[in-house]
Formats: structure tokens, sequence, C-alpha cells
């Protein structure tokens, strides 16, 4: 594949690459219904931005831009459970660690925070998870409703 100096052109042909690895990944994995997430996003933080009193007169120093990799994260529900797919390629089984903490899953890998999902009202002790092929799969029950007479 040969590469356009244009930005329009470079990104219609990654767009491209892109569905036909999807599309190879999505008949390679089989079963088309099951949750599946790929890709990641960029995050910005103003790192050099200092603060200052309106009594100063002290100039703000330039912000330079300070970014971190997240995950993408994808949620599927039912009527009777919530499954998260989180995209870890790269990372081992056992560096990955998650809690379950007022409705916010996080996922911790090699001791970062990688990305946090808020999910709906689950049974905490219902989670189960899986790894496969850089896909991180977690379930978790919603519980029995509770009945009123």
């Amino acid at each position: 594949m040969h590469m356009s100096d244009s930005p329009a052109d470079i990104f219609q042909q990654l767009n491209e690459l892109m569905k036909r690895l999807m599309e190879q990944g999505l008949k390679e994995q089989g079963d088309q219904n099951k949750p599946f997430a790929y890709g990641f996003k960029i995050v910005l933080h103003d790192a050099g931005k200092t603060e200052t009193s309106a009594e100063e007169a002290a100039p703000v120093a330039e912000p330079s831009s300070e970014g971190t990799i997240e995950p993408i994260a994808e949620m599927y529900t039912t009527d009777d459970d919530v499954t998260v797919a989180i995209d870890l390629p790269g990372v081992d089984k056992e560096n990955i660690h998650l809690s379950l903490i007022n409705g916010t899953l996080t996922i911790i890998a090699g001791g970062n925070q990688l990305t946090s999902v808020e999910v709906p009202a689950v049974d905490a002790d219902s989670m189960q998870s899986n790894y496969k092929h850089g896909v991180l799969e977690v379930k978790l029950s919603r519980g029995k409703s509770i009945r009123i007479d």
C-alpha cells in the first residue's frame, strides 16, 4: 500500500486498512455476536499550565500538551447481564487487575490505571472475566429483581 502525502488521503487509506483488518478479525473470531472491542483513544492533558492569583502579575507558563493512551471499552447489556469488552493488546494476563467500586469498573495493568467504565447496577460477586487474543471480556450479572407482593 502506497501512502499519499495528502492528510485526507492518508486518513482514507488508514480507514480502508482498518476496515479490512476488522473484517479479517471478525472472520477469525467466529461468533459475530460476541462482544469485541478494538482501538484506543488519546486523552490530552495540559501539563505546563500554572495557576496564578489575580494579584500576581507573573506570566502564565506556556501550556504544553501531554497525552495518555486509553484502550477502548465497549459495554453490552441484556436484561440479565452486563458485558464490558476492553482491547488490551500485548498485556500479560497476569498483569491485569480489575476493581468494581460504586458502579465503576476500573482496569489496571502493570500498576497503571488504563481505563474505567461506569456500569449499571450489578452483582459485584458475579464478576467473571476472560482474556483472549488481547481482548478482556468482563461479564457481570444484573442480579435478581426483587418482587414486591
